[in-house]
């Protein structure tokens, strides 16, 4: 196991709720879509945030990085999401228990194969998804779901597009990066923790700049995932 703590996010939203939780003051520091690094020590606990910038190129290359400069073996994947499905609010946290593709190959043989590998990654990491997901129940503010998301570069503000990707695919939630980056973590055998919180429901009115409001459920939410986060390394440490 890594001596650090290594989280990653996207884009500069999730990147500052991190850092605001974890009391570093990024300020300018933190471009909107650029791959950036945070590291520091706060007691005996030592922190590297890593921001890859949106999209499955970036996410898979800056997770194939974090897995070979910081020798981790579960990875710990941070974000936002937009929710597919009315049972979801503003601030809910989804675990993530497996992911599919809004674009899908074109060709049969390579989708079975990215399914056989994922299903394989997903079992292998079902022991820490499970207990992570238990120890963020602990906190009684925080809503959480335990389910698939679907990837693909691409924003939805449009209702009838979203009920029908969330009818089709069965996954509650749509982000960009987390399909590449479970492929990145099946390929080199590292278990995988994923967790994005929602922060928007696919709908026009929900397009543009978070809002003060909402960013303030998000940060509750971040902060429950921070000190989950804690905890589960502590007691995966004592195991």
């Amino acid at each position: 196991m890594s001596a650090k703590l290594c989280i990653m996010t996207a884009y500069a939203d999730e990147t500052l709720a991190l850092l605001n939780v974890l009391g570093q003051e990024a300020g300018d520091l933190v471009d909107w879509n650029s791959r950036l690094q945070f590291e520091w020590t706060d007691g005996a606990k030592k922190w590297a945030v890593m921001q890859s910038g949106m999209g499955k190129v970036r996410a898979a290359s800056m997770c194939q990085l974090i897995i070979d400069t910081y020798q981790v073996d579960t990875f710990f994947e941070f974000g936002f999401a937009g929710g597919l499905v009315d049972t979801l609010n503003i601030g809910n946290v989804v675990v993530i228990t497996g992911v599919s593709e809004h674009d899908a190959p074109n060709r049969p043989e390579i989708q079975r194969e990215q399914e056989i590998w994922r299903a394989r990654l997903f079992h292998a990491s079902a022991s820490s998804i499970n207990r992570f997901a238990a120890s963020l129940l602990i906190n009684p503010d925080v809503t959480i779901t335990k389910s698939s998301v679907i990837c693909g570069d691409m924003d939805i503000y449009d209702r009838e597009v979203r009920d029908r990707i969330a009818k089709e695919s069965g996954a509650v939630a749509v982000n960009w990066e987390s399909s590449a980056i479970v492929d990145v973590c099946a390929l080199n055998k590292v278990k995988y923790v994923g967790v994005r919180i929602i922060s928007d429901l696919c709908v026009a009115e929900d397009s543009g700049p978070i809002p003060k409001e909402r960013m303030e459920r998000l940060h509750k939410s971040t902060t429950a995932y921070v000190e989950t986060l804690m905890r589960f390394r502590q007691e995966t440490a004592d195991i």
